[in-house]
Formats: C-alpha cells, structure tokens, sequence
C-alpha cells in the first residue's frame, strides 16, 4: 500500500532546461511558481494511480459547462473537419486579441472533460479558445473522407489556425497540446510550412516522446499499465 501511494517519496525542485538562458530568467520572473517544489496532497497526492481515479470522479461531479459553437470546414481531400470556438468571458490582463488554439490528446475532443475545463479557466483569463475535433471522435459529425485523424498530420490542426486567423486577422495565437496532440502541436510548430505570423508561442503538455518503446512499456503489468492501455483502448 505504501508504494502505491508513494507516500515516501519527497517534493523535489524542477530541473529546467533552455538553450536561452535569458529567456529562462525572463520566463522564471513571471512564474516564479516553477522555482519552487510541487508538494502534492498528502495521501491521494503523491499517487498517479489515486490523482487518475480522484480526478475522474471530480471530473464527471462537477464538470463546468462552456458555451461556444462549432465551426465546420471542408478540405481538399472531401474530410469535414470541425472546431469549437469559445469567446473570452474576461479581458486579458496585458489587454488585447489572445487566442488559445487546443489540440486535445488521442480519441479527444472539445467534449472531452478535461478540455472543458481547460476551455472554462482560459476564458475566465481572457483567451478566446478554440479547440479542435479530431476527425472520427464525434458521432454527431459524419466521416466524409477514407481516413480519420492521423498524429503524423498536422494538416487539420494547420487548417484551424488559417480559419482563426481569417475570422480574427489581429488575434495573438498560442498553440497547445495535450499528450499526442503536444506531438502534433511540436511538430506543426517545428515544421518548415509557412506559419501566420499570429502564431506567438506553443506549449505541449505532457507529450510523448517514443511510441515504440512506449507501446512496449505499457504491454508490461508493472505499474498497472496492461490495464491502462486496456481502458484507453
């Protein structure tokens, strides 16, 4: 039981790494939070295992409703993709257009829980959000092309940020991803493509690194992680 809940374990500093050192010292200045340890709750807090099972709960007790509308766009190979705009609710402390461009995770969507709340914090800080659909994970939007949405295809995600842009030419964009769509958010923002200069910043949360030796980690029973990739499936 102990080492389930890792209750032996010990906060410890974050070890950050840029190539910029004075773009660190910049970033550190406005959150200076990222210096300090995370000390989780005590007894559910230290666990992964405990937070995923908490959190679902919370999650589906109290989920905050956002009000938006989905926007719909046809591409060139016949796919109907689709994307939910949510206005900001506050103005941004540094004033001005902001909007955060989401890339929910595997099999996610702007209905996923999770999303939501992202969705709910940002436009109380004054982020117009928009969150993609990922081709194939809504039932009440039809599958009009031979294929669903693919990690290694920035061309759906690339699309929302030309439709953005088009509705909100002066809107500051920042791009973020959640697990493999971190992967798609990294990689539209690495690519050689030709960006809209709206585009200011992208941050991938939690993102994956390897794929191969991922799925072979998970196959293992260490950790409960068979029965992990059993419920994602």
């Amino acid at each position: 039981l102990f080492k389930i809940l890792n209750v032996n374990n010990y906060p410890e500093k974050s070890m950050l790494y840029c190539a910029n050192k004075q773009f660190l010292d910049e970033f550190l200045k406005r959150v200076p939070e990222l210096n300090d340890p995370y000390i989780p709750t005590r007894f559910w807090g230290f666990s992964g295992h405990i937070q995923t099972i908490v959190q679902g709960v919370i999650s589906r007790l109290n989920c905050p409703l956002v009000n938006g509308y989905r926007v719909y766009l046809k591409l060139t190979d016949g796919a109907t993709l689709s994307y939910d705009l949510y206005q900001k609710q506050e103005e941004h402390p540094e004033g001005g257009d902001f909007t955060l461009a989401v890339c929910p995770g595997i099999g996610n969507n702007s209905e996923s829980v999770y999303i939501r709340r992202i969705v709910f914090n940002a436009q109380k800080h004054g982020y117009r959000v928009a969150v993609l659909n990922h081709i194939g994970t809504l039932a009440t939007v039809p599958v009009t092309s031979p294929r669903i949405f693919n990690y290694g295809n920035t061309c759906d995600y690339s699309a929302m940020i030309k439709d953005i842009v088009r509705r909100y030419r002066n809107t500051r964009i920042v791009c973020l991803g959640f697990s493999m769509g971190g992967n798609l958010v990294t990689k539209y923002i690495g690519e050689p493509r030709v960006k809209p200069s709206n585009v200011i910043a992208g941050m991938s949360v939690c993102q994956g690194y390897d794929a191969n030796r991922a799925m072979k980690l998970l196959l293992e029973w260490r950790g409960f992680r068979r029965m992990y990739i059993y419920a994602m499936t």
